[in-house]
């Protein structure tokens, strides 16, 4: 995708004697005045009030009517239409203290809602105003946007095993809630009967210059009808949480989804010829051997679906094997490339530079403004990144040279060429954003 643009609602309840205006309070000494809407009133904003629309570019403390389970104390946290990752950090941290985890933990109520905007690319701008309500209008009639509709439900519902896998109990299709009601099983019937009834549907629909996206279904794991309204993709499944990597990861995953519906270059890949696992998904999506798919891994893994998490390798068309350094070739010649007696030099030197991404300041540092960057960079970083960024303060001619370096002096190029950075990379991140598990399930 071209331009990011997302939003997102976050459905919390706060904790008891924590007013509103306290919780705006904290946001504004986080994101300034100008980001946060302040009614005159003092008190909540009604959820899609006239109030809410018009301040839909500012971010928000609303109603919602679902938020029953919270003891009275629910409320909907609405970021501007036009957030960011680092603004979505800045605002979490500044008001978790406020937030009532621990109650967060004992119901199923609230979820994470993620909107991806799609409407404000040059091959739609050139034609249509996105911010006019008479243009979205005509947009959702046109064949471009149906594909793509249709494309997102494809790959959801195609791929949804694995997104239950990597959401709590309570938030899995299936068990009948209006929120994670599952992509209709028309969008895969039409797709993989091309001579049935519904494929007949869907021709008709896409043919016919008056039928409004979408062609089947609304308001369940991912809701079209926000298009209309606000020129986006809402998708629903998330649980609750208020933990930041979590709701990073997850707007990474969606935004990649609807990216790979888009982009000219992989909208006709079939999501059918990967395998229903995490890799599956993540090679799908062209991840590499990056950090959302250890994310996704790690909590396929968490919530027992172990065979869904299984590691299979990466698949060589679209992304990078996760083999050292040696991307380009088969894994087998890999293997053989690694001097099994080198093994224990090799875990003892990925430990060494494993304490050197938490223990180093300066390392440490550069870390995590890597990672916090755009949807895009973040979705594409891969072992090699992390490997640049440690060599990054010396070059290997200057060794020794006092403070040039983050390893210890038993440096050993010979090992340190044999060294997995995919996997290091994993562990690096694991280290810097440890999984507040019980706050979701």
């Amino acid at each position: 995708m071209a331009k990011e643009i997302f939003g997102i609602e976050l459905e919390i309840p706060l904790k008891n004697g924590v007013s509103i205006n306290q919780f705006r309070e904290c946001m504004v000494s986080a994101i300034g005045s100008d980001l946060v809407h302040q009614p005159n009133h003092g008190g909540i904003v009604g959820y899609h009030s006239s109030e809410y629309e018009n301040n839909i570019d500012k971010w928000r403390v609303a109603s919602d009517s679902s938020l029953r389970e919270f003891q009275g104390r629910g409320v909907e946290i609405v970021s501007r239409r036009r957030t960011s990752l680092k603004e979505t950090k800045k605002v979490m941290e500044a008001t978790r203290h406020l937030v009532d985890l621990e109650l967060m933990t004992r119901t199923t109520c609230g979820g994470h809602h993620v909107h991806i905007g799609v409407l404000h690319f040059s091959a739609i701008k050139r034609t249509y105003n996105p911010e006019n309500g008479t243009d979205r209008t005509k947009l959702m009639r046109t064949k471009r946007v149906k594909l793509m509709e249709i494309k997102i439900h494809e790959i959801y519902a195609y791929f949804q095993p694995v997104l239950n896998a990597i959401v709590s109990r309570s938030r899995r299709t299936g068990n009948n809630r209006a929120y994670n009601r599952g992509v209709s099983p028309s969008y895969l019937e039409a797709k993989n009967n091309p001579e049935g009834s519904y494929a007949r549907s869907k021709n008709d629909y896409l043919e016919n210059r008056t039928a409004c996206a979408p062609w089947q279904g609304n308001r369940g794991v991912v809701n079209f009808g926000s298009m209309g309204r606000y020129g986006t993709v809402e998708y629903r499944q998330h649980q609750q949480t208020y933990h930041v990597s979590t709701v990073q990861n997850w707007v990474k995953l969606m935004h990649r989804i609807t990216s790979r519906a888009w982009v000219q270059e992989t909208k006709n890949i079939d999501p059918a010829n990967y395998p229903i696992t995490v890799d599956g998904l993540a090679d799908f999506l062209g991840l590499g051997a990056n950090r959302l798919r250890a994310w996704m891994r790690r909590r396929a893994n968490h919530f027992g679906f172990s065979a869904i998490a299984r590691e299979n390798g990466v698949n060589p068309v679209v992304g990078v094997r996760a083999r050292s350094n040696l991307p380009s070739l088969p894994n087998e010649v890999v293997e053989s490339l690694v001097n099994p007696q080198d093994e224990d030099a090799i875990n003892h030197m990925q430990d060494e530079i494993e304490l050197a991404f938490s223990n180093n300041e300066r390392l440490y540092r550069a870390t995590m403004d890597m990672l916090d960057t755009s949807v895009e960079v973040q979705a594409e970083l891969t072992g090699s990144d992390f490997k640049n960024l440690f060599e990054l303060p010396s070059s290997r001619m200057n060794l020794h040279e006092s403070g040039g370096w983050f390893c210890p002096v038993n440096f050993n190029f010979r090992i340190y060429d044999q060294v997995n950075w995919d996997y290091l990379m994993e562990k690096i991140i694991t280290n810097l954003e440890v999984e507040q598990w019980t706050v979701e399930d």
